[in-house]
């Protein structure tokens, strides 16, 4: 109960710091921190309190939007299946490059289910826009952060259940 607990502060704290970013600094400065704590949860604790992590993170900010409901769930719940299925095959414990090269393929495929579900849901969509408005700066934010992010929540989460 104690990790569900602090799954769901740590979903609301990341929830927070985006709304803030995002309306203080606009979309080229908010990093996607509920999708490094979807990551960070399933690699730290297992496929279960990732998809935890997926499903709040998803309700909270499909909650909030203005877009369509459901799509964040989707894209966050594929994000930690995926990220299950490529941390066998990409991640090391430890190596930082294994970590960039796993988070930029997980932005892209988030980008992609995101993009796919709204040409589904909405209608034709210019990909190109797509890729210079979303996807490029979702990544550049989203790995300059993510060092920081995976440290500090290791050393949260080692002091609470070591």
């Amino acid at each position: 109960m104690s990790k569900v607990a602090f799954i769901t502060f740590c979903v609301i704290v990341a929830f927070i710091i985006e709304f803030l970013l995002f309306h203080l600094m606009g979309r080229w400065a908010t990093p996607d921190l509920e999708l490094l704590l979807v990551m960070f949860f399933n690699l730290y604790f297992g496929i279960r309190y990732g998809l935890l992590t997926a499903v709040l993170a998803g309700v909270l900010r499909d909650s909030f939007s203005t877009g369509i409901l459901g799509i964040n769930v989707c894209s966050f719940i594929v994000v930690a299946y995926m990220t299950t299925i490529l941390k066998q095959y990409i991640y090391h414990m430890g190596s930082r490059l294994s970590r960039y090269i796993l988070i930029f393929i997980i932005i892209a495929i988030n980008a992609v289910v995101h993009y796919h579900l709204y040409k589904i849901l909405v209608g034709p969509l210019y990909p190109g826009q797509v890729f210079r408005f979303v996807f490029l700066p979702q990544v550049l934010l989203t790995l300059l952060v993510a060092p920081f992010v995976f440290e500090q929540l290791k050393k949260c989460a080692s002091r609470l259940f070591a």
